[in-house]
């Protein structure tokens, strides 16, 4: 495996660097959707990163995403501003390019890459969150079209979003099947909830949706009828990885703040830095950073040579999310009474990164899982 950028992928690097610190930090919108933004993001081409060109993308390899979408994370504070793309790119505008026919993609993908439509995906019920199969949402078969009713929960991207890729139970007896259909916004029965405050990532608009005899036209379907839980393990396999790797960069930013804060904070004489109780925070911040790189290359890696990663990405999103609150933990603590204050972005940082360890599926699920691979992986 070779993790080594090649010359165009540090330009990429560095051109979503720059376009993000001039475009995507506006102080008005740290905790406020902002459509001016997304329009911003579209344009630059960001959103057809890994779309085919017939499609109108650009193209790229998943190592060069990991990269991008990494210093995304590092040059755009906006936590829940990416979390809204990464939303869209990843588990809708993906789910349509690798699952539809080409019917959907056709009519799809094209005004999703340019950021005229925007996606989110639908999984999530009252009751059911990382028992998936727990849902109730069903989709009947009437003629042409099958009747979807039900209600999903926390759904990010909810409020804004025109696309929505749904899982319904499409089979009970003898065994419970699920089917994932891709719903227009506009669709009659289609109704969706007020925007959830939240604790942290508010720039991510998040809703219930209701489905009440929404009409879908079978052409809808991705894949095929009942292979809804082959497409969601698969969505959640990219979600788990690309939707973490911006937590990598925005802990390589707050470990440079931190840096920067150990550096020219003196007490009793001398810079805070020069006690270890400051500088091995520092260290663990840097070694969980490294070792999060390392497995993000890795998946890429995986992904970009058509191999299966669901034993890793687990892993991964275990690590980074533990890490990526921790690292936030401990900046407040070198900040202290100012890291604790809304004008050092500190705390801001800290509610954005607690959510990490639920979303996406518990970390609780994810040793689960880790477990369960760990049993039947060889040597």
């Amino acid at each position: 495996m070779d993790f080594s950028l090649s010359q165009e992928q540090k330009e990429y690097k560095k051109e979503i660097t720059n376009f993000a610190k001039e475009n995507l930090n506006n102080e008005q919108y740290l905790e406020e959707y902002s459509e001016e933004m997304w329009k911003k993001i579209s344009e630059f081409g960001l959103l057809g990163l890994n779309i085919g060109e017939e499609y109108g993308g650009l193209a790229e390899n998943y190592q060069t995403a990991a990269t991008v979408y990494e210093a995304l994370g590092y040059s755009c504070k906006n936590n829940g501003f990416i979390f809204v793309v990464n939303n869209h790119v990843w588990v809708s505008q993906n789910v349509i390019y690798l699952h539809g026919s080409k019917e959907l993609k056709d009519k799809y993908i094209p005004v999703m890459v340019t950021g005229e439509k925007k996606g989110a995906i639908a999984i999530t019920e009252a009751n059911s969150g990382s028992d998936a199969f727990a849902m109730v949402t069903t989709a009947k078969e009437e003629g042409d079209h099958y009747v979807l009713n039900g209600s999903k929960m926390f759904i990010s991207n909810g409020p804004i979003a025109d696309i929505f890729i749904v899982f319904a139970v499409t089979q009970q007896e003898p065994a419970k099947k699920l089917t994932a259909f891709v719903v227009d916004r506009e669709s009659e029965g289609v109704k969706v909830g007020p925007n959830i405050d939240k604790m942290g990532l508010l720039a991510c608009p998040t809703s219930e949706v209701v489905l009440e005899n929404v009409k879908v036209p079978k052409e809808n379907i991705l894949g095929r009828l009942g292979s809804g839980s082959t497409i969601l393990t698969q969505a959640i396999e990219w979600e788990r990885c690309f939707e973490f790797a911006p937590h990598v960069g925005a802990m390589q930013r707050v470990m440079e703040d931190c840096i920067e804060q150990a550096k020219t904070r003196k007490q009793f004489g001398k810079s805070i830095g020069d006690n270890q109780s400051i500088s091995h925070k520092i260290a663990e911040m840097k070694i969980a950073i490294e070792l999060s790189r390392l497995m993000l290359y890795k998946i890429a890696w995986l992904k970009d040579h058509q191999k299966m990663a669901y034993a890793e990405v687990s892993i991964f999103k275990t690590y980074v999310s533990e890490n990526y609150i921790k690292t936030c933990r401990d900046a407040l603590q070198i900040f202290g009474a100012y890291g604790y204050t809304k004008e050092y972005d500190i705390e801001r940082e800290l509610r954005d990164a607690l959510a990490s360890t639920i979303y996406s599926g518990t970390n609780e699920m994810q040793r689960n899982t880790i477990y369960e691979m760990a049993k039947v992986m060889s040597w």
